[in-house]
C-alpha cells in the first residue's frame, strides 16, 4: 500500500523543517507531501523554494485563514493523488521516529485501518517560562466538578459577571457532551491515518475551532455503524507531539482561553448531529493492536518513560 505524510503549513517555516531534521521526524523526503495553505505570500514563497531546493513535493491550496480550510485542500490533493494512505500532520506539530515507524508499519499490514486517532496525546507547553510534556487533551471528568470555572474567567481573566456565569455554562455543557461522545477520558483524539475511504470526510469551514473534534465524532459514527475501520491508539509512546511552545490558531481565537464563543458553535454543531442520529453515548473505538519486533527499540524523542509503556502485543 502506498503511504505519504502530508504536512500542512501555513505560517512557521522552522517547523517545516523539523519534519525532514534527523533529530526530530526524519521523515523520507520521497515520502513527503507538503500543502501549502496560507495568506502569507512571503511564507508561500518561502516554503515553496524550499520544498523545490529539497526536491519535495508541494502543493500551494487556496486559503482564507481557516484550519478547516487548510485541512479540507489536504484531504483534496490527497483524493486526488494515487496515494493509498495519508498520515495528516499539522506542520506546526511533529512526529517522533516511532511515529513514522509505525505508520509506515501500518501500510504495510494486509488490511490497513480506515482511520487511527490518538488518546493520551502528548504536547509541548511552556508555563511560566518552564517547558511541560502535558496531555492536553485528558481530562479527569470527576474532578471538574471542583474546578471554578466562574472564578477563572471572573477574576483570573477580568471578565464580566455575565460574561463568566455564560462562558462557565458553556465550559461545563461542553465537557459533559463530550464525555458522552467521545473516548474515555480524552475530551478530543486527533486523527492521524486516513484511507481516501476516510477522507471523504470533511472538516466544516463553519467552525473555527472544534473542526477536528466534529470530523472525528463523524468517522467515529461511521465506524460504529460498520462502514470504517476505526482505530484508536495509546500514546505511550508517543507517535505524535503538539507544539505549543508558539501561539496557534485556537489560541488567538480563543484569546487564550479568555473567550469560549467556539463552543456555543460547536455545541450546535454537535446537536445537529444528535437529532440525525449520528452520535453513540458511551461507545469506544477498539484500539490498535501492533505487533512489534522483538529487538524493537521506540523511539520517540524521550517523551515518554519506558516504564510507562505496556506493550501491545497482537493476539
Amino acid at each position: 500500500m502506498k503511504l505519504k505524510f502530508y504536512v500542512l503549513t501555513s505560517t512557521d517555516y522552522e517547523a517545516l523543517l523539523r519534519h525532514n531534521d534527523p533529530e526530530y521526524s526524519n521523515i523520507h523526503k520521497d515520502d513527503m507531501v507538503v500543502v501549502i495553505n496560507s495568506l502569507d505570500s512571503a511564507y508561500i514563497e518561502q516554503a515553496k523554494n524550499y520544498c523545490s531546493a529539497e526536491d519535495i513535493k508541494y502543493y500551494i491550496t487556496e486559503s482564507n485563514g481557516s484550519p478547516a480550510k487548510g485541512k479540507n485542500t489536504l484531504l483534496d490533493v490527497f483524493l486526488e493523488s494515487d496515494d493509498d494512505y495519508c498520515v495528516m500532520i499539522d506542520g506546526d506539530d511533529f512526529l517522533t521516529p516511532h511515529g513514522v515507524w509505525m505508520y509506515k508499519h501500518l501500510a504495510g499490514l494486509e488490511t490497513p485501518p480506515d482511520a487511527v486517532c490518538l488518546i493520551n496525546q502528548i504536547s509541548l507547553r511552556f508555563v511560566d517560562n518552564v517547558l511541560y510534556f502535558v496531555n492536553p487533551m485528558t481530562v479527569d471528568y470527576r474532578g471538574l466538578s471542583l474546578v471554578d470555572f466562574y472564578k477563572e474567567f471572573k477574576e483570573d481573566c477580568g471578565l464580566s459577571h455575565e460574561k463568566s456565569m455564560y462562558f462557565e455554562n458553556l465550559q461545563r455543557k461542553f465537557y459533559t457532551e463530550q464525555e458522552k461522545y467521545s473516548e474515555g477520558n480524552e475530551v478530543h483524539c486527533r486523527v492521524t491515518w486516513l484511507s481516501k475511504k476516510a477522507a471523504a470526510f470533511k472538516f466544516d469551514e463553519d467552525l473555527i475551532v472544534g473542526e477536528d473534534t466534529l470530523q472525528m465524532l463523524h468517522l467515529k459514527h461511521e465506524a460504529l455503524e460498520g462502514r470504517l475501520n476505526f482505530y484508536s491508539t495509546d500514546e505511550y509512546p508517543a507517535t505524535y507531539i503538539y507544539d505549543e511552545r508558539e501561539a496557534g490558531t485556537v489560541d488567538v481565537e480563543t484569546s487564550f482561553g479568555t473567550d469560549c464563543e467556539w463552543i456555543d458553535a460547536y455545541l450546535n454543531k454537535l446537536e445537529e448531529m444528535k437529532y440525525s442520529g449520528k452520535l453513540h453515548r458511551n461507545k469506544r473505538l477498539p484500539e490498535l493492536k501492533i505487533e512489534y519486533p522483538a529487538d524493537y527499540i521506540y523511539d520517540d524523542l524521550g517523551l515518554t518513560e519506558p516504564e510507562t509503556y505496556t506493550l501491545q502485543v497482537a493476539a
